[in-house]
């Protein structure tokens, strides 16, 4: 099995009427489907008055071998999900006013997109058949690591050189400067 799994998903996101004076609408993901076939970005799914549903685009939803503790604990979450990231179109290239920069399954990964603060970050459900395909990848590779408490060695005192006192004098000093003794 390769170290990293690779699946073809799409996106839905909601254009919603906002209720505040202050936004005139606002984007929200709604979920993931396992294929992106047949849509291209922009197409609309469903709408009414208040909403309009988009298809976002398609995106590749990445599992590495080595972040497998993450998706352990989305998993072990009580409904495993996947975190769709989506930016503003800053250069026009994108049909819709936001685009999907990504998509994940590690929970790590959409805490650091959260911090940056500038992109819609949004959890949504898990569809069951990509949820198999992680957990057997998890399965594979996951290795659980012991937890070991470190301790602090106990380090030789520093020893007296030439033009220079060892730190526990320094400390040792008033403020005045000199030394007791």
């Amino acid at each position: 099995m390769d170290r990293e799994l690779t699946i073809l998903v799409g996106v839905l996101a909601e254009c919603r009427q906002s209720v505040s004076r202050w936004a005139k609408d606002y984007w929200i993901p709604v979920g993931v489907t396992p294929s992106a076939t047949g849509f291209s970005a922009g197409d609309v799914l469903v709408s009414d008055e208040r909403m309009t549903r988009y298809f976002m685009g398609a995106a590749e939803l990445t599992c590495h071998a080595a972040e497998t503790e993450a998706y352990v604990h989305n998993f072990n979450s009580q409904a495993p999900a996947l975190f769709v990231v989506l930016r503003r179109n800053a250069d026009g290239t994108h049909p819709l006013p936001w685009f999907v920069h990504t998509v994940t399954a590690s929970p790590y990964l959409a805490q650091d997109f959260e911090d940056v603060g500038e992109d819609i970050v949004e959890r949504v459900a898990m569809p069951p058949e990509i949820a198999r395909a992680i957990m057997d990848f998890t399965e594979h590779f996951h290795k659980e690591e012991k937890f070991i408490k470190r301790r602090r060695d106990q380090g030789a005192a520093e020893t007296q050189q030439f033009g220079k006192e060892p730190i526990f004098l320094n400390r040792a000093r008033p403020r005045g400067g000199k030394l007791d003794g």
